[in-house]
């Protein structure tokens, strides 16, 4: 997970960014978009696969059917354009990634979904990545879940849920040795909330960014466990934190579509990353908007 790539991930911050990093690698698409995506939505995505489709790009795109009220429409827009698209396996309770693959060439991996609305207003990593490798990982990926079979990534650097993720998110915890700063949207895996409660106790200076409770319920409860264990842990309203990120000793950072629960990291399907300090540009951006938002937060 934390072998250099050839090609360092460029890091996006949203809402600041807005749309600019999803719709600036779709429209360099000459021949194939691949997409693995929980919720599409109107706006500049939607938009720009169904001109690439008419423009007679191949475009297939795998929605959540779990979310078939929510994305029946944009399938049908999609279809409408010469897309193709297919439900995702029922054996994922979600099919939650937030992925595309643009000409076997790049790759953009979100911890939003691509509703302009939602783009606009919430707190969202996304890192474009152009490693052959990854590149390969996300193709075996894609194909696998159009056909339902179950993919080869006995060798890769992506955090794939249900495969991996988990054990590689505690790596990143437990690899901790002088700072942790966590931001998500969701704080409930059991073994998760104890390597970082654990890496307080260890001596490293560990701090907690939630989504508001409002909106998030879970999260009360999750805000108590920290204090009651002497992490510092606020709460962020406005932007709504939807983000899932990790940043550990300010060099290894942990960016996705997985949420710190169960169900995100040992049933869904899911899709994230690592950056190293071999790019650490968008180690820094992502503690940088950290740091912001802490700033702006309120303590439980």
């Amino acid at each position: 997970a934390t072998d250099p790539r050839s090609a360092p991930a460029i890091v996006g911050v949203m809402p600041d960014q807005g749309e600019a990093p999803y719709v600036n690698s779709l429209q360099k698409a000459t021949r194939k978009i691949d997409v693995m995506i929980y919720m599409m939505g109107f706006g500049a995505v939607l938009d720009t696969l169904k001109a690439k489709a008419q423009a007679g790009v191949k475009v297939r795109v795998i929605l959540d059917q779990g979310q078939k009220d929510v994305n029946q429409k944009y399938a049908d827009q999609l279809t409408a354009a010469g897309a193709q698209t297919a439900w995702s396996d029922p054996k994922f309770p979600y099919m939650h990634a937030k992925t595309f693959v643009v000409d076997d060439q790049e790759a953009v991996i979100s911890t939003g979904n691509y509703l302009k609305s939602n783009v606009m207003s919430e707190r969202n990593f996304a890192a474009t990545v152009r490693d052959p490798e990854d590149i390969a990982s996300f193709n075996a990926l894609f194909e696998a879940d159009w056909n339902k079979t179950s993919p080869d990534l006995k060798c890769t650097r992506l955090l794939v849920s249900p495969i991996n993720s988990k054990q590689r998110i505690l790596d990143v915890i437990n690899g901790a040795k002088k700072s942790l700063v966590v931001e998500s949207m969701q704080f409930g895996e059991n073994d998760v909330r104890a390597a970082v409660v654990a890496r307080k106790k260890a001596g490293v200076d560990v701090r907690v960014l939630l989504a508001a409770p409002s909106w998030i319920s879970a999260n009360t409860s999750a805000g108590q466990y920290l204090t009651q264990n002497q992490v510092p842990a606020r709460y962020l309203a406005n932007p709504e934190l939807h983000v899932k990120a990790l940043v550990a000793d300010g060099e290894v950072a942990y960016i996705g579509s997985e949420n710190l629960s169960s169900t995100s990291l040992t049933q869904n399907r899911e899709v994230g990353l690592v950056l190293t300090k071999t790019e650490q540009p968008g180690v820094d951006a992502i503690a940088a908007t950290i740091d912001k938002d802490w700033a702006a937060a309120t303590s439980f």
